[in-house]
């Protein structure tokens, strides 16, 4: 943030500068004065620093460690000031009258600025470029060299006021001729020593590197030693053409070796550098039309230039904004992406249709190639894009783990910021809440599906046993009652005694088959609950006082529909027992399913019974329930207690 924060500092001051420059090149009385020796600034001379500015807050934008952006912003902020100062110092102490205000010292502090903003190029930048920092340890004292020569050549560059302005200077300082030659000496030492050995450590360096670092350092270094010796022949604009090539040759670095992370410089830094050259632009046209038609006065024209400029923040903050989301995405509008995220959820058709229609909007938010949402087992609920490693975020609902969001990672050298990483953060809520309606929706039509399923195969059971048990009998029972009937009206007793006797085993066999149908009759409790649900149920129902626990160790799979009803009714009639038998203070009921068989356990505290009693009705039906399954029902007592324990085997799950 530091680094970013420095970035704009240093382009709104190079902009500001190259502002001043327009503004005094606009004016129609501006000429080179007579009395200074050095050429006018020309309106080709911002192309450099333009070029520069933009170059540089990309760079240092894209990569704010990367120390060659800031260099090169460095450059062309020297290169600004240094214009400007010539600008502002040949009109204000030339031309303008009265002179403007602290045009003097502008011109004695400014106008040696050329001097880093075109040796640091030649020098500094072929030791750090392209990874930003230096090749090795022997590149530091030559770096260093070549820095303080820069230094002391820019502190001591005689004549630097009289180029840009005529009169004495505002400042002189006598020093003894000895002070100066070994001053001069030391510079021209450190300038010529340092600069040298980083052409010749380029060059070896040049010769040693492989593809694609080469063709980097190619398209630096031979530039720029060619143009640089045309820096003193006479007419020719050396430093104009140092000032161009720099910024060309490390375009054509990034772009087509892909120094820097070529994907994020061109989708990234390069809109945003084509944004700041056409706002560079800009200001530099209004400064020009709004000081062509002033006055001789400084004040008045670069006033009215920043009104106009102002009044352009407003174009220029919607501009911005539209960049950002084509660059950015949505991640410095966090509402938008929500806003964005709820209507691609209203906008799904069909439920299979929504987590894709998420996804692609969390791809969207963060200019992310893909996404997926993963279950906690790991198994894959949905995909969209380019499946491939890269953030992952926990989905949680109320402390509950319902899956993973997985997001891509972008290609290499686009990792995710931390404006990223926020969205995303403030989406994955809304992906967990879409996902768990998903599940419930999906358990509530499986549920859906076991009651209907439960409810036909009792409907068929019920059928069957009707048709193929009780109607025979009441049959049976019918018939009897017709030939009784004759045999009365023949007066024949002894018939008719036979036949009032088989009535009544006929009766008594329709009477058992229609407890047996009853006792079959899947439970009305399991048609509205889970089994677990519905035994809690009755448990809370016949407490009368007795504490009971239930533990279901986990959720259960989905269990047959004769299993539920068994063990439903084992755990309903062990539970009465305890409540009315056991004189118990305590009870527990046990539920697990363990491989393919389903374990019910019901154990008291109370004073059990007798092992050699015989058993009553209520254990020789669990009993039957269990082995009719093809399990088994234990059961021990003593005066610790009752231990009730049925092994139902699953058989093949629905």
């Amino acid at each position: 943030m530091r680094a970013r924060l420095l970035t704009a500092a240093a382009v709104t001051a190079s902009v500001a500068s190259l502002v001043v420059v327009a503004f005094v090149l606009a004016r129609p009385d501006f000429a080179r004065p007579p009395g200074i020796s050095g050429e006018a600034p020309r309106w080709s001379d911002l192309v450099g620093p333009v070029a520069a500015t933009a170059a540089g807050a990309a760079l240092s934008w894209v990569r704010p460690h990367n120390k060659v952006g800031a260099l090169i912003l460095f450059v062309a902020l020297c290169q600004g000031l240094s214009l400007a100062a010539a600008a502002y110092g040949m009109y204000g102490v030339g031309i303008a009258d009265p002179r403007w205000p602290g045009a003097r010292w502008v011109a004695f502090l400014g106008a040696p600025l050329w001097i880093p903003g075109l040796l640091a190029t030649v020098t500094i930048l072929l030791a750090i470029y392209p990874e930003g920092r230096l090749a090795g340890p022997r590149w530091r004292w030559p770096t260093a060299s070549a820095a303080i020569g820069i230094v002391l050549l820019t502190a001591t560059m005689p004549g630097s006021y009289h180029e840009v302005a005529a009169g004495p200077a505002p400042l002189t300082i006598h020093a003894p001729t000895a002070v100066k030659v070994v001053v001069a000496v030391v510079t021209a030492m450190a300038l010529l020593g340092g600069g040298l050995t980083l052409w010749a450590m380029s060059i070896a360096r040049l010769a040693r590197s492989r593809p694609p670092e080469r063709q980097q350092l190619a398209w630096l270094v031979v530039p720029i030693m060619a143009a640089f010796p045309l820096f003193f022949a006479p007419e020719w604009p050396g430093d104009w053409l140092v000032s161009i090539i720099v910024p060309v040759a490390i375009a054509v670095g990034v772009m087509r070796y892909q120094a820097f992370g070529i994907e994020v410089v061109l989708r990234r830094g390069l809109v945003y550098g084509t944004l700041t050259a056409a706002l560079i632009g800009v200001y530099l046209l209004v400064a020009a039309v709004a000081g062509s038609g002033l006055s001789h006065a400084a004040v008045p024209g670069v006033v009215a230039a920043a009104l106009v400029a102002l009044g352009l923040s407003p174009f220029r903050e919607r501009l911005q904004r539209g960049v950002d989301r084509l660059v950015y995405g949505d991640r410095r509008d966090p509402m938008r992406a929500v806003a964005r995220f709820a209507d691609s959820v209203a906008a799904a058709g069909e439920p299979e249709e929504l987590l894709p229609a998420v996804l692609m909007t969390v791809m969207n938010a963060v200019r992310a190639p893909g996404a997926a949402v993963l279950s906690p087992e790991g198994r894959l609920v949905a995909t969209h894009g380019c499946l491939a490693a890269g953030v992952t975020l926990p989905l949680l609902v109320s402390g509950r783990d319902v899956g993973t969001l997985l997001v891509a990672a972008r290609k290499p050298g686009e990792p995710y910021t931390e404006g990223d990483l926020r969205l995303l953060a403030a989406l994955v809520p809304q992906v967990a809440v879409v996902l768990r309606a998903l599940e419930l929706a999906e358990a509530l039509e499986s549920e859906r599906d076991r009651v209907v399923t439960a409810t036909r195969t009792e409907r068929d059971r019920l059928r069957r046993d009707l048709h193929d048990g009780l109607g025979p009998s009441l049959s049976g029972v019918g018939l009897g009652l017709q030939a009784l009937e004759s045999a009365l009206e023949a007066r024949d007793d002894a018939t008719a005694s036979e036949l009032l006797t088989r009535v009544r085993v006929e009766a008594r066999i329709a009477v058992d088959e229609v407890r047996r149908i009853l006792d079959d009759l899947r439970p009305a409790a399991l048609d509205e609950a889970s089994l677990i649900a519905a035994m809690r149920r009755h448990a809370d129902t016949i407490t009368g006082g007795i504490p009971i626990e239930l533990d279901a160790g986990g959720q259960l799979p989905p269990l047959p529909p004769d299993v539920e009803a068994a063990a439903y009714r084992i755990a309903q009639e062990a539970l009465n027992n305890v409540v009315r038998h056991a004189g118990a203070s305590s009870a527990r009921l046990s539920l697990v399913a363990r491989g393919d068989v389903l374990r019910l356990e019901v154990t008291d505290d109370g004073h059990g019974f007798v092992a050699a009693r015989r058993p009553g009705v209520g254990l020789a039906s669990m009993r039957h329930r269990a082995e009719t399954l093809g399990g088994t029902l234990d059961v021990s007592s003593g005066d610790g207690g009752t231990r009730v324990v049925a092994s139902l085997p699953l058989g093949s799950r629905p």
